[in-house]
């Protein structure tokens, strides 16, 4: 029976705002949805309770659509969560969960189908990311971004290129945060600094980057080569992230997978398990991250 099991609680997940409102919706839609399975409540009884649909609440118990203040209060009445300590450590989720995203100030710039992993990746622990065609993102130079972008966004104006630059410019700021800051993963294709984007200066001036983020960032920042050799190994063939969060009890594993239209997401633990197998069989193929540097150095020489 459901009062039989052990009542919900979120006292467990800390109240830390640079992960962002988007872990923050998402740990308290998580326990929304558990509190109203533990009391025995229907969707569309819940729903009723406060004058909103059953679609609407189920986004919210996803954390796809927000959650006003007033209607977690009556859903905490109605799930009989009395306990004042849970009531204020949710109060101050709602408050996190309100706040703007980290893209939103380059609203007009952000695709779509980047914002889930933009407004997620900074409340990982640990991103572990695979390229086969390009420096990550995170790690770009402005011009480098530039080339980039407008290599897929030809037609674009130039101002929105800039905000683009600009947003691809923030992310790398996580890395740098004093508090619990991601460690970063990034397996890239030998063939990435084979590649020319723009002028061998650009490409020089990108590698040079590489090697000064590795001296600036020795403990949040790793990176591995993988040589044509690894094989099937690397051929994967499209660009995935893999996060893994600070709280895997209330935020579980995502995997981006990147495609030239959008993007795909997998949060299912045999979906996001799959793809960390195939990208840790990469990691232990490619050239360990010791020999990064020098293979730097060897590329760097190339667009002298």
């Amino acid at each position: 029976m459901a009062a039989d099991r052990q009542a919900p609680s979120i006292l467990g997940f800390p109240h830390r705002p640079e992960w962002g409102p988007a872990a923050h919706r998402k740990a308290l839609a998580g326990y929304l949805r558990r509190c109203r399975d533990h009391a025995g409540i229907a969707t569309r009884q819940a729903a009723r309770c406060i004058h909103t649909s059953e679609a609407t609440l189920s986004r919210m118990e996803t954390g796809r659509s927000a959650i006003k203040a007033a209607e977690v209060e009556r859903l905490l009445d109605v799930y009989h969560v009395r306990d004042p300590h849970e009531r204020a450590r949710v109060s101050d989720l709602v408050e996190e969960a309100a706040k703007p995203e980290a893209w939103q100030p380059f609203a007009n710039a952000a695709p779509q189908a980047l914002r889930p992993l933009l407004a997620m990746e900074p409340a990982a622990r640990r991103i572990i990311s695979y390229e086969p065609q390009l420096v990550p993102g995170w790690l770009q130079t402005e011009e480098y971004a530039e080339i980039v972008i407008r290599a897929y966004h030809p037609t674009k104006p130039a101002r929105e290129i800039a905000e683009r630059v600009a947003l691809r410019m923030q992310r790398l700021e996580m890395l740098r945060r004093a508090a619990s800051p991601p460690v970063l993963l990034a397996v890239m294709d030998s063939e990435v600094f084979r590649r020319r984007v723009g002028t061998p200066g650009v490409m020089y001036r990108q590698i040079k980057h590489l090697l000064a983020l590795l001296e600036e960032l020795p403990y949040q920042l790793n990176l591995q080569i993988a040589p044509l050799t690894v094989g099937a190994a690397g051929a994967i063939g499209h660009p995935v992230v893999h996060l893994r969060f600070f709280t895997p009890e209330y935020l579980p594993d995502m995997v981006y997978l990147e495609q030239y239209e959008g993007a795909l997401y997998r949060e299912k633990p045999s979906e996001s398990e799959r793809y960390l197998a195939i990208l840790n069989n990469l990691c232990g193929v490619a050239t360990p991250k010791e020999q990064t540097p020098a293979l730097l150095d060897q590329a760097l020489a190339a667009w002298r």
